[in-house]
């Protein structure tokens, strides 16, 4: 005589063969005896158990308000950070002049564009970086950029 299972996995062993002969599957009806049937459904979580971490399962709310107009090329995910590597540029105001120019003329095609407080020239796309990999990435950045040669203002002409 074979001791009967704690659970009713069904398998193509002999294990779920009864003595008789006859197999027996989960939730087919017949039962060996001292067993009780499988659950045929899934007791529901309760909303204690659903609510102890709230703002776990959903993301930031992505507004372009707050980010000047810009909107993600991605979505943002907990502990990655988006970066990129730039130069600033500090403009001029023969720049500014001819971007209160051009910004108008631009802006027929495309509303949405606005006159940004800062400048920079990008040498690289957004990438995502990890937390622990911030650190490594910026110091390899310092050593690959360290043997060039600084550019040095040029002198001012009045």
């Amino acid at each position: 005589m074979s001791a009967a299972p704690l659970v009713g996995y069904s398998s193509s062993g002999s294990e779920d063969e009864s003595e008789d002969g006859m197999r027996t599957r989960p939730g087919d009806g017949s039962q060996r005896s001292g067993q009780s049937p499988l659950p045929r459904q899934r007791f529901p979580v309760p909303d204690s158990v659903l609510n102890m971490f709230p703002g776990t399962e959903e993301g930031p709310e992505d507004d372009s308000a707050k980010h000047g107009g810009r909107v993600r090329t991605f979505p943002h995910e907990r502990g990655n950070w988006a970066t990129h590597v730039y130069i600033p540029y500090e403009a001029k105001e023969e720049f500014l002049d001819l971007l209160d120019v051009l910004l108008p003329h631009a802006q027929t095609y495309v509303p949405r564009l606005v006159r940004m407080e800062a400048f920079h020239l990008s040498l690289s796309q957004s990438v995502v970086l990890r937390h622990h990999w911030i650190l490594p990435f910026v110091q390899a950045l310092k050593a690959r950029v360290a043997s060039f040669q600084r550019c040095q203002k040029p002198p001012e002409v009045a």
